[in-house]
């Protein structure tokens, strides 16, 4: 999708122009405008059904449409459609009051209605990052008052399913059939502090005007840019005060961003690395899974590949920077080879005089699936355990590839990185999941654990079962997390102060561009 011209998304040729002009012959930008790079470009439509399924194109869609609820920079909730809400005793019912001073992108009153077509749309036509099949029933009670039944108590309520669902106008999602190819210029009609006012997919560039009538403020930019550019060419564009966001810098490129004159703020991102087994296969044995731990020397693993753009990751699944992570101290599974080698020889492995590991007489193979992004990885991981004498088949793959032989379940060991920010209930689908990022894990301890934590009925409850639910998880190792990675964003002086928002935004996109803080 190109240009798009409506009466609702106007874009003046001659800005436009001036935007090109801006990008293409390394003149400052207009007042009022903010430029922010992406490396990737095209994250798809920003409008619910059609932007990436990733984190990113969620982040952006967050610009143009509003959930019920919303983040303050330390991560807490607060109202944003929803002005106030309360939940029975009993956890099953949630009154919602609409902020009546919320309009569409079109001028239409934001009401209860609306958010009660949300619920019962996205029951029939699923949203990726909002599940609402726990919702019995949304009955609008007034034009500002709807009313939530649900089948069991959520402890995720607010922050997952009221956070992360953006509510769609029914006027211009009611009669639209296949929501995943709805993308006329209406699709992206919300309610939030900027409108799309420009799409171009081949060049990866988005333009967002200011929403004059924002009911939560007033946006701090008259227009936002967001254009694909590689990060070289970030950095001579920022040291020509032509770009004024690097939204994820690699962090080995931090210092070359400070000579450039850029603010940075760096933060793990809490997408760990982890070593994913096969459960269907050898390792559904817990001993073989810990043997291959003690195999890996994590900090040189680290050292070698990430080199300071990493640290070594927590076994229980949250991480340090998690809002959620325990402070009990879980097993590091220490390089031990001689603790790696007692396991396996109990599981009935042995090593031969050649130092190679055999089952039954025939040498173990172990193979080995990673994406491209983590090739360096890989690599160490198969140097360190063919010393231990376990020999690898490595397969690096694209990313479709890499799903479909997961999903198939052709492999012994995988690579993958995933996130473990966001509300906790994600762990139902992280750790138990079936996609290909999922540790694919079926062990009913655990899995009591993260269906008990998803009904506690108050935050210490739900807290202190998961401190166990870590405590088993590092246990039972569904997965051996390797290596958090750091992330970095550098920014210029038009934004002050950013920070990475902790426990991530709403889904759990690890970012420091909230929209609170392109808000007054």
């Amino acid at each position: 999708m190109h240009l798009f011209h409506h009466p609702l998304v106007r874009v003046v040729a001659a800005t436009l122009a001036a935007l090109l002009l801006t990008l293409a012959a390394a003149t400052a930008g207009p007042v009022g405008q903010l430029v922010i790079t992406d490396a990737r470009g095209d994250r798809g439509m920003l409008a619910p059904y059609i932007h990436g399924k990733n984190g990113i194109g969620y982040l952006y869609t967050t610009y143009v449409f509003d959930s019920l609820l919303s983040q303050k920079k330390d991560g807490d909730v607060t109202p944003a459609l929803a002005k106030r809400w309360t939940i029975s005793r009993n956890g099953l019912i949630c009154d919602i009051y609409i902020d009546l001073r919320a309009h569409w992108h079109d001028g239409e009153p934001v009401t209860a209605e609306d958010a009660a077509f949300t619920f019962s749309y996205m029951q029939e036509h699923p949203y990726v990052f909002a599940d609402v099949r726990n919702v019995k029933e949304a009955k609008v009670l007034s034009h500002d008052h709807l009313r939530l039944q649900l089948k069991k108590p959520d402890a995720g309520l607010l922050t997952g399913m009221l956070l992360s669902m953006p509510v769609l106008p029914k006027h211009v999602y009611a009669d639209v059939a296949e929501p995943q190819r709805f993308a006329e210029p209406e699709a992206v009609i919300g309610s939030g502090p900027y409108k799309l006012a420009d799409y171009n997919k081949a060049q990866g560039r988005y333009v967002l005007e200011a929403n004059a009538d924002y009911y939560l403020g007033t946006p701090k930019f008259k227009r936002i840019a967001i254009v694909k550019m590689a990060t070289d060419a970030a950095l001579r564009a920022a040291k020509a005060d032509e770009i004024d966001i690097i939204s994820y810098l690699p962090p080995e490129r931090l210092e070359q961003a400070k000579e450039s004159g850029l603010n940075v703020v760096k933060a793990f991102s809490n997408h760990s690395v982890r070593l994913g087994f096969n459960h269907a296969g050898r390792f559904g044995s817990k001993d073989l899974r810990h043997a291959i731990a003690y195999a890996i020397n994590r900090p040189a693993l680290i050292s070698t590949a990430y080199q300071d753009t990493a640290d070594v990751a927590d076994t229980g699944f949250f991480q340090e920077a998690s809002p959620w992570h325990s402070d009990d101290v879980h097993p590091p599974y220490a390089f031990s080879p001689r603790k790696a080698a007692d396991l396996l020889t109990a599981q009935g492995w042995a090593r031969a005089e050649d130092q190679l590991w055999y089952i039954d007489g025939e040498q173990v193979v172990l193979r080995v699936l990673a994406s491209k992004r983590e090739t360096k990885a890989a690599k160490v991981l198969a140097e360190q355990l063919e010393t231990f004498g376990i020999k690898l088949d490595v397969r690096i793959m694209e990313r479709a590839a890499l799903q479909d032989s997961l999903s198939e379940g052709n492999y012994d060991l995988a690579l993958y990185a995933s996130s473990t920010l966001g509300d906790p209930n994600g762990i139902l689908r992280r750790v138990f999941g079936k996609k290909w990022a999922s540790d694919r894990y079926s062990g009913k301890k655990l899995r009591a654990l993260a269906d008990a934590q998803s009904v506690a009925t108050s935050r210490q409850q739900r807290q202190d079962i998961l401190n166990e639910f870590q405590e088993v998880y590092s246990q039972e190792l569904p997965a051996y997390a390797i290596a958090n990675p750091y992330m970095v964003t550098a920014y210029n002086d038009k934004l002050s102060s950013l920070e990475f928002m902790p426990g991530g935004v709403a889904i759990g996109v690890p970012s420091a561009l909230h929209k609170s803080y392109l808000v007054d």
